[in-house]
């Protein structure tokens, strides 16, 4: 048998390195371009879920082993909460199954652009998707006392001062976030 020394490793190392690119950029192709999903508000224009109350001034959308919401890439949802007054915090979860921990499943925190909270006020609290990720979404919100005193808000930590760092917001009501009077801007808030 003949030997074919160091030269053969490095082709047959070289040939791997090839192959390997090939299947990488054939991954990416197929669904790791940044692109493969519209998110846009556009596309996916806010759907209004009516159906979930607060109980004891705490909203939820479902409970953590009920029918989570459907959540997939730049889905929006203008969740009417019930609350009375704008929310001063909320926690946003996600799971890879419709029951969430019914059958087995979790839930996690989301985290980054997999929920993101562009606007809240005294009646709607509107979560996006902004990734292009498929999940199932629960929320809850509360803490909703007195006069509303903010529009805007994102998840972790809030402008309010209020210290809870769920979410809180603070901000002057510049519109609604969804339905009549509702600001195209996503309800920023004034300086």
């Amino acid at each position: 048998m003949r030997s074919q020394g160091a030269g053969g490793n490095a082709a047959q190392r070289l040939r791997w390195a090839a192959a390997w690119a090939v299947g990488a950029s054939a991954a990416f192709a197929a669904g790791c371009s940044p692109n493969r999903c519209d998110r846009s508000e556009e596309a996916n224009p806010p759907i209004e879920f009516v159906e979930a109350t607060p109980e004891g001034g705490i909203y939820e959308t479902s409970a953590p082993d009920g029918e989570l919401l459907y959540f997939p890439g730049g889905m929006r949802y203008a969740l009417k909460h019930h609350l009375g007054a704008r929310p001063r915090w909320w926690q946003v979860y996600l799971s890879f199954e419709r029951d969430g921990t019914k059958s087995g499943g979790t839930l996690a925190q989301a985290a980054g652009n997999q929920a993101e909270v562009p606007c809240v006020d005294d009646q709607h609290l509107i979560v996006v998707n902004g990734s292009c990720s498929e999940y199932w979404l629960r929320v809850v919100a509360g803490g909703a006392i007195g006069a509303d005193d903010g529009a805007t808000g994102a998840a972790g930590g809030g402008a309010d001062g209020d210290g809870d760092g769920m979410g809180a917001a603070g901000g002057t009501v510049v519109g609604r976030c969804f339905g009549d009077g509702a600001d195209p801007g996503g309800g920023s808030a004034a300086p």
